[in-house]
């Protein structure tokens, strides 16, 4: 969709956190995280459609993945290095999304310094890569809302959040407009709600259109 193929013409996503020094680490990983992290160097400096399609065609093929979940409707799945994901939530949010067309790859711990800051899931649909950072939202509150969503914005510039089905559409906008407001780290939010997906950039939280997208319930992606 136009969308979602505009983060590659923007030319956004164009950076990758490399908080390791595969020569002096002595940690076992699971997978080659240099070939995976070269894999990524190369998505992001591929400057065609077709060759960035062959990134993540080669991210999804490498070795060692553990499979967590396929759908039989989709074919989209969830991978990650390790045989169990350390929050239920995050597995159940990643398994909608994979029933919702788009593959999941957990980010490798091994990316990361240990104690930074980090994203959770790499979001992969046809030629494009999409960092971002997964939030569970129970609460009722406006507020709660906004602050779990802006504390995903300081690991990633798109959160996703998944919603319980009974709050109030008019609460979810506050609470994600709140967390919209002044806030420059913050690009995209994907909100899963009534197992529906809705992409949702920041402009157009802060737009009335907002009330009329999450009112029809059909997703937006």
């Amino acid at each position: 969709m136009e969308e979602w193929n505009s983060a590659v013409a923007g030319g956004e996503e164009k950076r990758i956190a490399l908080g390791f020094d595969p020569e002096s680490t002595s940690i076992r990983f699971l997978i080659d995280i240099t070939l995976f992290t070269s894999v990524i160097k190369e998505y992001y400096n591929a400057v065609t459609l077709k060759k960035r399609k062959l990134q993540v065609h080669k991210i999804l093929s490498l070795p060692h993945w553990h499979e967590h979940y396929k759908d039989k409707k989709t074919g989209r799945r969830v991978v990650s290095e390790l045989s169990r994901i350390e929050h239920e939530h995050e597995r159940q949010t990643a398994i909608c999304l994979a029933q919702m067309n788009y593959d999941i790859v957990f980010a490798p711990s091994a990316m990361f310094q240990r104690g930074a800051k980090k994203f959770d899931i790499y979001i992969l649909r046809d030629s494009i890569i999409l960092e971002a950072d997964l939030k569970c939202i129970s609460s009722r509150s406006p507020l709660t809302i906004a602050y779990r969503v802006r504390e995903g914005s300081e690991q990633a510039s798109r959160v996703v959040v998944p919603i319980t089905s009974d709050l109030d559409s008019k609460i979810q906008i506050q609470g994600l407009r709140s967390a919209s407001f002044n806030n420059s780290l913050l690009k995209e939010i994907l909100l899963i709600y009534k197992r529906k997906v809705y992409r949702l950039p920041k402009t157009l939280v802060m737009s009335d259109r907002i009330f009329d997208i999450i009112k029809n319930e059909k997703g937006y992606t």
